[in-house]
């Protein structure tokens, strides 16, 4: 076995478990519905400070589990869905932190679900479970926080529909949160992403399989499911990523004119994505879970985001990715804009990326800079927000996030008359609101730097540009 892959890596937490604990009370959901049992399943990793006072929270996911880091058996051919982040010396560093993963309320991975029994009627809720939201998965995540003893988070950290829980929690518990971090996540989704998950549980329900959600264990709408995640997958990624993995190449050579359903190797990706999700998801979870992901709306019953972030009383870092057109980088920029105008300490980071909305399962070594500087920051007490990591010398390839207030300013034209540098544009995505370019300065380090240090006070968040290597099948894994 690679000892790279194993239990043995010196950088792993070694063999883990998924425990399930009861919670001991009645759960009442957001549709106003009391669930009289609810179990959660959960993995630790690291050790619990005798203050209580250590412990990181991580949220998975649409389609993940609590299964984040180490591996189940000595065989297992693939540690959990964020192994690269979680581990002694790793960005989240299990020999400081007591590091929680729950299964989110909805899931099928050992938390209560709709095929779960209901105690009260001693039959599966089926249809009768209620409609959960993200919220009602940060109570969850708060009551089995609670049953562990824990007393004080050093961060709440998750990607995806797990970003939106992460900013949840800074909202409704910042009292014991030292800081949240939401990776290409949002306050709320945007209409297009409504749309696609629209269509992907339509996909589910049109299989007659279905049987309105009342199918029997081991059962169910295997062909619309796996329409549903052939869908999903195209949402995560990006136009440049699909051509440097596929591009147009044929997987059922000399069959093109002969057989309707041959297949150019972007479809036999498709295929197989759908192949393996249908035998470990369970389709009334992806429904419900697309679902809450779909009505999360931090502003909602506020007069406005404003109103509502205003509730943010912790530290902020949030993480987004320039080809993520899911959740796209201006959601990550709405949220920065508004807490800097709150006067509140928050940074942010916008990583050049060509993977698209996946790029927070595979882009590990931004993460791991981004992530495990902030808390090493956070530990020191050091600076928090838009001038708190420097620009490594010699660097000239930078990635600026454009507030509102500066996309319609000459801004870069301005410093091309200050100083005598060139600067080129190579990619940029800029509107009314905000937007991010991609820049390499060329010429004097003495000019960029100081050209570095005027973008940031005149509010411009700079990070460095490039790409690092990027493992491809991370992703498959969510």
């Amino acid at each position: 076995m690679n000892r790279k892959n194993s239990p043995q890596d010196p950088g792993s937490v070694g063999l883990t478990k998924t425990e399930i604990i009861a919670l001991s009370e009645s759960f009442k959901t957001d549709s106003g519905e009391i669930l009289s049992e609810v179990q959660v399943a959960y993995e630790t990793y690291g050790e619990l400070s005798p203050s209580a006072d250590n412990a990181v929270l991580v949220i998975h996911a649409l389609t993940g589990d609590a299964h984040a880091a180490g591996f189940h058996s000595p065989d297992d051919p693939r540690p959990g869905w964020w192994d690269p982040m979680i581990g002694p010396g790793k960005a989240i560093d299990t020999r400081e932190y007591f590091v929680v993963s729950s299964n989110n309320l909805g899931g099928c991975s050992g938390t209560t679900v709709r095929a779960s029994l209901n105690p009260a009627a001693g039959r599966a809720y089926d249809s009768g479970f209620p409609v959960t939201t993200g919220e009602d998965t940060v109570l969850g995540h708060k009551l089995l926080l609670d049953h562990l003893g824990v007393k004080r988070l050093k961060t709440v950290i998750g990607g995806s529909l797990a970003g939106m829980q992460t900013l949840e929690w800074g909202l409704r518990y910042s009292d014991i949160c030292d800081s949240v971090i939401p990776v290409a996540g949002a306050a709320r989704l945007d209409p297009m992403g409504i749309a696609w998950d629209k269509i992907a549980r339509t996909a589910v329900t049109a299989d007659g399989d279905w049987k309105d959600g009342d199918y029997a264990a081991g059962q169910g709408p295997r062909k619309g499911l796996s329409a549903a995640r052939m869908l999903a997958h195209i949402t995560y990624l990006s136009r440049g990523i699909m051509w440097e993995k596929f591009g147009r190449e044929i997987r059922d050579k000399d069959k093109m004119l002969e057989d309707i359903a041959s297949r150019f190797e972007v479809e036999s990706y498709l295929d197989h994505q759908g192949d393996k999700f249908v035998d470990r998801f369970d389709a009334n979870s992806y429904l419900y879970i697309s679902r809450m992901m779909d009505l999360y709306d931090a502003s909602l019953g506020f007069e406005s985001l404003e109103a509502s972030l205003s509730r943010l009383k912790t530290k902020c870092l949030l993480v987004c990715f320039i080809s993520d057109w899911l959740f796209p980088p201006e959601r990550s920029m709405e949220i920065a804009q508004i807490l800097q105008k709150l006067d509140h300490e928050v940074e942010l980071h916008t990583v050049e990326s060509t993977y698209g909305h996946d790029a927070f399962l595979v882009q590990y070594d931004k993460l791991t800079e981004i992530v495990g500087g902030f808390l090493k920051r956070l530990e020191n007490g050091g600076p928090i927000g838009i001038n708190a990591t420097p620009i490594p010398r010699g660097c000239k390839r930078l990635v600026l996030s454009v507030p509102g207030h500066l996309v319609q300013k000459p801004i870069l034209w301005e410093l091309g008359r200050k100083y005598s540098f060139a600067i080129n544009i190579m990619r940029s995505e800029l509107d009314v609101q905000s937007g991010w370019q991609v820049c390499e300065f060329d010429g004097n380090e003495e000019e960029i730097a100081q050209a570095v240090t005027e973008l940031r006070e005149m509010g411009v968040w700079v990070d460095p540009g490039g790409h690092d290597a990027i493992d491809h099948d991370r992703a498959e894994v969510v």
